[in-house]
């Protein structure tokens, strides 16, 4: 397929180190697009430009420079990824956490759609921090990708609590 320019692949990575990036308890439904919390359940959707690089970044002690990517190239290898805070745990502290991926492009077409993606599974981390989810789509765009804009969505979901809510960022495809 003419797609394989342009593989797609989930990358599921294992992080211990948290964030410390506060987010706000307040209810910001229709404020930010791409940041949200609802009953103390947050999410932020970034895109960034080489997501393995990140990655190693965010594995060292200091919390690492995020940088979203706004403008992107041909064969630019980023990411879409989404920090959380606040899910709610079950009865052995787990938080039970999804995210939906889907991504459109300039005229609106479906480029690239991941469900039920696994944003945690585990231990919950601590409230107020955000920690980086785990599922992260990492892409390339190829050459025959159309330049323009592309909408990145992300579906964040705490099945714990009966909570979703919708993300929503842009980035520019230049050639």
């Amino acid at each position: 397929m003419k797609i394989a320019f342009a593989l797609l692949f989930l990358v599921l990575i294992s992080v211990s180190s948290v964030l410390s990036q506060e987010m706000s308890g307040k209810d910001l439904r229709d404020k930010d697009s791409d940041r949200k919390t609802v009953d103390g359940f947050g999410g932020h959707l970034i895109v960034i430009k080489n997501p393995r690089e990140f990655i190693q970044e965010w594995l060292k002690a200091e919390a690492p420079q995020i940088n979203p990517a706004k403008n992107v190239k041909v064969d630019e290898s980023i990411g879409a990824l989404v920090f959380f805070a606040g899910c709610k745990t079950d009865k052995r502290g787990v938080c039970n956490a999804e995210v939906d991926y889907t991504i459109y492009n300039p005229d609106g077409s479906l480029f690239v759609e991941r469900k039920a993606q696994p944003l945690w599974k585990e231990k919950a981390p601590p409230p107020p921090n955000a920690q980086m989810g785990k599922a992260i789509l990492a892409f390339r765009m190829a050459e025959n990708k159309p330049a323009g804009e592309y909408k990145v969505k992300a579906k964040v979901s705490d099945l714990n609590a009966d909570i979703s809510f919708e993300l929503e960022t842009k980035f520019r495809l230049e050639k």
